[in-house]
Protein backbone atom coordinates (compact mmCIF):
# COMPACT_ATOMS: atom_id res chain seq x y z
CA UNK A 1 0.00 0.00 0.00
CA UNK A 2 1.32 3.38 -1.07
CA UNK A 3 0.60 6.52 -1.36
CA UNK A 4 1.79 9.37 -4.51
CA UNK A 5 2.23 13.45 -2.98
CA UNK A 6 2.72 15.20 -6.25
CA UNK A 7 2.14 18.30 -4.85
CA UNK A 8 1.80 19.20 -1.42
CA UNK A 9 -2.29 19.71 -1.00
CA UNK A 10 -2.00 15.60 -1.91
CA UNK A 11 -0.92 15.64 2.23
CA UNK A 12 -4.75 16.07 2.57
CA UNK A 13 -5.52 13.12 0.43
CA UNK A 14 -4.07 10.48 2.08
CA UNK A 15 -5.43 8.79 4.93
CA UNK A 16 -2.44 9.69 7.55
CA UNK A 17 -3.03 13.30 9.79
CA UNK A 18 -0.48 15.53 8.33
CA UNK A 19 -0.07 19.18 8.96
CA UNK A 20 2.15 20.42 6.19
CA UNK A 21 3.56 24.19 5.26
CA UNK A 22 5.78 25.59 3.00
CA UNK A 23 8.15 28.07 4.75
CA UNK A 24 10.86 30.39 4.17
CA UNK A 25 13.40 29.01 5.95
CA UNK A 26 14.79 32.32 7.80
CA UNK A 27 10.92 32.56 8.93
CA UNK A 28 10.98 29.07 10.34
CA UNK A 29 10.70 27.47 14.17
CA UNK A 30 11.89 24.53 14.70
CA UNK A 31 10.04 21.88 17.03
CA UNK A 32 12.67 19.10 18.02
CA UNK A 33 10.20 16.63 18.26
CA UNK A 34 9.91 13.31 16.54
CA UNK A 35 6.45 13.93 15.06
CA UNK A 36 7.88 16.78 13.35
CA UNK A 37 10.10 16.67 10.31
CA UNK A 38 11.85 19.51 8.60
CA UNK A 39 13.27 19.09 4.82
CA UNK A 40 14.62 21.34 2.12
CA UNK A 41 12.30 21.60 -0.21
CA UNK A 42 14.83 22.30 -3.11
CA UNK A 43 16.17 19.00 -2.78
CA UNK A 44 13.03 17.26 -3.14
CA UNK A 45 11.87 15.48 -6.09
CA UNK A 46 8.51 15.59 -6.91
CA UNK A 47 6.22 13.32 -6.68
CA UNK A 48 7.17 12.20 -3.29
CA UNK A 49 5.94 8.57 -2.35
CA UNK A 50 4.32 7.41 0.98
CA UNK A 51 4.77 3.73 1.57
CA UNK A 52 6.14 1.07 4.37
CA UNK A 53 9.14 -0.41 4.63
CA UNK A 54 10.56 -2.81 2.52
CA UNK A 55 13.72 -5.29 3.13
CA UNK A 56 16.87 -3.39 1.68
CA UNK A 57 15.79 -0.46 2.64
CA UNK A 58 18.39 2.06 3.86
CA UNK A 59 18.70 6.03 4.76
CA UNK A 60 21.25 8.37 6.18
CA UNK A 61 20.05 9.11 9.54
CA UNK A 62 20.28 13.09 10.78
CA UNK A 63 23.09 13.94 11.90
CA UNK A 64 25.04 11.19 10.76
CA UNK A 65 27.14 10.39 7.11
CA UNK A 66 26.58 6.97 6.43
CA UNK A 67 23.79 4.46 5.61
CA UNK A 68 21.98 3.07 7.76
CA UNK A 69 19.51 -0.50 6.57
CA UNK A 70 16.24 0.20 8.30
CA UNK A 71 16.15 -3.24 9.68
CA UNK A 72 18.74 -2.06 11.68
CA UNK A 73 17.17 1.21 12.96
CA UNK A 74 14.38 -0.95 13.95
CA UNK A 75 16.48 -3.32 16.12
CA UNK A 76 18.24 -0.92 17.51
CA UNK A 77 15.09 1.19 18.60
CA UNK A 78 13.17 -1.97 19.71
CA UNK A 79 10.63 -2.04 17.10
CA UNK A 80 7.83 -4.67 17.75
CA UNK A 81 6.98 -6.95 14.79
CA UNK A 82 3.66 -4.80 14.58
CA UNK A 83 5.33 -1.35 14.99
CA UNK A 84 7.78 -2.35 12.09
CA UNK A 85 4.75 -3.06 9.78
CA UNK A 86 2.96 -0.39 10.84
CA UNK A 87 5.49 2.07 9.96
CA UNK A 88 5.59 4.81 7.60
CA UNK A 89 8.08 6.16 5.04
CA UNK A 90 8.17 9.16 3.42
CA UNK A 91 10.04 8.99 -0.17
CA UNK A 92 11.74 11.12 -2.18
CA UNK A 93 12.40 9.61 -5.73
CA UNK A 94 13.59 6.22 -3.89
CA UNK A 95 15.41 7.76 -1.24
CA UNK A 96 13.92 8.03 2.13
CA UNK A 97 13.45 11.22 3.58
CA UNK A 98 11.61 10.60 7.04
CA UNK A 99 10.32 7.34 8.84
CA UNK A 100 7.47 9.19 9.75
CA UNK A 101 7.43 10.20 13.23
CA UNK A 102 10.81 9.03 13.97
CA UNK A 103 13.67 10.14 12.53
CA UNK A 104 14.60 12.31 9.04
CA UNK A 105 17.28 11.55 7.00
CA UNK A 106 20.00 14.07 6.76
CA UNK A 107 20.37 14.17 2.99
CA UNK A 108 17.53 16.23 3.09
CA UNK A 109 18.23 17.72 6.22
CA UNK A 110 17.68 22.24 6.76
CA UNK A 111 20.79 23.85 6.56
CA UNK A 112 22.47 27.51 6.07
CA UNK A 113 22.14 27.74 2.58
CA UNK A 114 18.23 26.09 2.32
CA UNK A 115 16.24 28.70 1.22
CA UNK A 116 12.51 26.72 1.43
CA UNK A 117 11.33 24.39 3.92
CA UNK A 118 8.54 22.02 4.40
CA UNK A 119 7.79 21.20 7.72
CA UNK A 120 5.31 18.02 8.60
CA UNK A 121 3.83 16.97 11.58
CA UNK A 122 2.59 14.05 12.03
CA UNK A 123 -0.71 13.71 13.95
CA UNK A 124 -0.51 9.92 15.14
Amino acid sequence: ESYIVSELLDFDRIPLDFEFSLNDAKDLHIEKKSAYCYLDYDKLNFPLTLRHWRNGDYFVPFGMSGKKKLSDFFIDGKFSEVEKRNAWLLLSGDDITWIVGHRADNRFRVTYTTRRVLALRFLE
